[in-house]
This record gives C-alpha cells, sequence and structure tokens, in this order.
C-alpha cells in the first residue's frame, strides 16, 4: 500500500492521485492528524509519497509530532518519495524533516524561480533510480521549483538539469521565442536576467539513506499528465523503493469539468460552471489562458495557481464515488460550501477585471488602479501569501479548499478503508 501525504497538495495531489489511480496502484490517502497519532507506525506503508505545494504548509499541518513520525518510519526502514514541495520537506530547513543534509537556495531573484514546463535530464546512469530505459537527456517538467543547496555530507545525485525543453516558460515568456541575443541585451539594457534559478547540470533529483531507509527528492514533476518519460520515471522510482510494479504508462491528461460527473451534487456543479466561467473571463480579456488542459496559464502576479487548484479539487470531488461516510460529511458542509464558493466565484470576476483595468491604465495613469487595493482583494480570496504569515491557505480559496480536501481524503483515505 502506497500512502500519499494529501495535506496542503491541492493541484499537485490530484496529478499524483490520478496518476497512481490510472496504474490500479493501491493507495491511501492520508492526513497530517493521522500521522502525528501513529498511522505509520500502525500500518507503514511500502512508501509514503508527498507530493508538490508549498513544503511550509505541509511542515504546519504536520507540526512537530507528525514530523517526528514520518522521521522515525524513514529511519526504521520505510521509503520516502518528495515531488517538489515535498522534496523541500526532506530537506534540512526550519521546519524541514531533515531526511536529506542538504538545504534550500534562498529566493534572491523571485523571477528566475517561476520557470516551468519540460527540461532536460542528465541522469546519473549508475544510480539505481534511474530507468535503464531512457536513453538520452529525457524530457521531464518542472513547476516553479527552488533549488538545491549542497551542504555538508554527499548525497547522491540522480539527475541534473540539462537545456530548457520547448514548451519552458520562464514567468509568462516563452523562451524558445527569445532570441539568445536578445536575452542577453536585456540583461545588458535593463539588468533582468530572464534563465532559471538552476543552471544545467544542477541537481534536479537525489537520494539518499537516513537511518535504515531511503529517500528520493525530486523537482521533477514526475506524476504531470501526459509526459511519457517523467511517467516512466515515476513508474521505474516506485519499483526500486516501495517493490510496487506499474505500467509506467503515460499518466492520462483530462479537461477541467468535462463530462458527467460520478455523483449528483447540485453546489458542486454550479461551482464548476461557476470557475470555468471566471477562468474563461480571465481569457478573455487576456489575463488567462488554457495552457493544458487541466492546467491554467496566466500573466505574471495573477493568481492562476490558485484558481487552477481549486478546479482541480472541484473536479475530482465530482469525479469520486463518495462512500456513507463521505456523503454525510458533504451533506452536513454544503450550505458553508455553496456560500463560500458563490461569494469567491463573485469575488474573483470582479478582481479579474479590476486588474484588467489596471493593466490597461498602467501607462497612463499607474495609480488609477491601486496596488493596495488589489492586494487586499487578494488577500480577502487566497489569505497572505506563503512567506507572509501564510502558514496556511486562507480567505475563501481556503474555506473552500479545506472543504475539498476533507471531501476527497473521505472518498481515498481513512473513510473509504
Amino acid at each position: 500500500m502506497l500512502h500519499v501525504l494529501w495535506d496542503e497538495a491541492n493541484l499537485w495531489g490530484v496529478l499524483m492521485l490520478r496518476a497512481l489511480s490510472a496504474w490500479g496502484l493501491p493507495l491511501r490517502l492520508v492526513r497530517a492528524s493521522e500521522i502525528a497519532l501513529g498511522l505509520l507506525e500502525r500500518d507503514p506503508p511500502a512508501a509514503l509519497i508527498v507530493p508538490g505545494g508549498f513544503s511550509s504548509r505541509k511542515s504546519a499541518s504536520l507540526r512537530q509530532k507528525g514530523l517526528e513520525a514520518i522521521r522515525a518510519y524513514v529511519a526504521g526502514g520505510g521509503a520516502y518519495l518528495g515531488i517538489c514541495g515535498g522534496a523541500g520537506l526532506g530537506l534540512t530547513t526550519p521546519g524541514g524533516l531533515g531526511l536529506c543534509p542538504w538545504t534550500r537556495q534562498p529566493f534572491e531573484h523571485r523571477l528566475q524561480h517561476f520557470a516551468s514546463g519540460h527540461v532536460h535530464l542528465r541522469p546519473n546512469r549508475a544510480s539505481p533510480y534511474v530507468p535503464p530505459a531512457l536513453s538520452g537527456e529525457p524530457l521531464a517538467p518542472v513547476w516553479w521549483p527552488a533549488k538545491f543547496r549542497p551542504y555538508g555530507r554527499e548525497v547522491a545525485v540522480v539527475a541534473a538539469y540539462g537545456e530548457p525543453g520547448p514548451d519552458f516558460l520562464m514567468a509568462d515568456i516563452p523562451l524558445s521565442l527569445v532570441p539568445t541575443q536578445t536575452l542577453d541585451d536585456w540583461e545588458a539594457l535593463y539588468g533582468v536576467r530572464l534563465a532559471p534559478a538552476f543552471c544545467e547540470d544542477d541537481p534536479c533529483i537525489v537520494a539518499g539513506t537516513f537511518g535504515s531507509g531511503r529517500y528520493v527528492l525530486s523537482h521533477a514533476h514526475l506524476e504531470t499528465p501526459e509526459s511519457p518519460q517523467a511517467n516512466a520515471w515515476l513508474a521505474h522510482l516506485l519499483v526500486a523503493l516501495a517493490g510496487t510494479a506499474c505500467p509506467g504508462t503515460p499518466a492520462p491528461a483530462w479537461t477541467m469539468g468535462e463530462g458527467p460527473p460520478a455523483w449528483e451534487d447540485a453546489g458542486l456543479e454550479v461551482a464548476m460552471a461557476g470557475l470555468l466561467d471566471v477562468a474563461g473571463l480571465g481569457i478573455q480579456h487576456g489575463l488567462l489562458s488554457w495552457r493544458e488542459p487541466w492546467l491554467l496559464g496566466w500573466r505574471q502576479g495573477l493568481p492562476g495557481a490558485q484558481l487552477s487548484g481549486l478546479l482541480a479539487m472541484l473536479d475530482q470531488a465530482r469525479r469520486m464515488d463518495p462512500p456513507e461516510a463521505a456523503r454525510a460529511f458533504w451533506a452536513g458542509q454544503a450550505g458553508e460550501f455553496d456560500r463560500a464558493a458563490s461569494l469567491l466565484t463573485k469575488g474573483l470576476s470582479g478582481y479579474l477585471l479590476a486588474e484588467r483595468l489596471a493593466l490597461t491604465l498602467w501607462r497612463v495613469d499607474p495609480q488609477a488602479v491601486p496596488e493596495r487595493g488589489l492586494r487586499e482583494a487578494r488577500f480577502s480570496l487566497f489569505g497572505p501569501p506563503p512567506g507572509m504569515g501564510g502558514a496556511k491557505g486562507g480567505g475563501l480559496c481556503g474555506r473552500v479548499l479545506a472543504l475539498l480536501e476533507e471531501f476527497i481524503w473521505l472518498c481515498a483515505g481513512r473513510g473509504a478503508t
């Protein structure tokens, strides 16, 4: 049985859940509170998988007792696979697990961390965590990764970064569409270095031991739908870490909100339609786009990641077959969900239109739509950002996500067993 930490995973948790489910693997979504109460000791999994998301929020959910429980599980012979934010949680940082002695580079130049898309990886062919069948420099996606900071004892590098792939973006700019000379000119003229924080040959996937156990930390999102080389790598890691054989066929993509729901709930359908309309509004005004059928693209500075996460969680909730415990929970929370989702939909629409107006008027009068008002709107909708008191998702978005998170867990976690 594979355990997937569900707290604070949102879109990335949905991607992992969908990939593992498509491969028919036995899995259980687990909450931080269950781990803190001894779940890993009572029912040790073949591997604990921690998907992407903000590592600080995952740490806050686990608290000290949960962090200690994971360390004890791995030290006792367990296996830990951390993807992006899950990789960050495994590092030796404040609030981290300390499985890996390395730390994380600080975000000195934030623009350089807004890298996304496929990148070529340079595998260490001697590593048992590299699939033998993948030749050359396979492509794998990264989504706004941090950067490992080597510190202390040696850690095995499973794969290093190579060159960006054809769909690679820096913020909202496709690098493949900007000539190299133009990039050099921008740096010389404006002091803007439009390059990812990582450099070629920097570590992307690392591995090591902790006590009697093992860990693999990957900045590459190997669970990304229809990324065949990345998906084959994830399948290989599951065999190597957990002995869990799986086909490793490309994880299927899906379109947000497409198809009939697996169960009937008017509130979920209204919320889904409303947020898809919000996305459509943003697209009409040139603020958003559909980068993938399951992922929005957005202009730099807009809350496209949060909206994508909301849509993914809503879509997953409507595709579940809820057991009795989940239905009972939802029946008790439906009124709160409907109210919060309605307010969020209206608030997002107004906020996106204000951002559109600010964009139009910026060259004429930069203060016509004060940034303070936009910040207050974002705070109301999403709460404070991580690193500024946002240890837990907040605002209207946080209220909606908390209900969806609990419901999906009841469908695929303890409530489903």
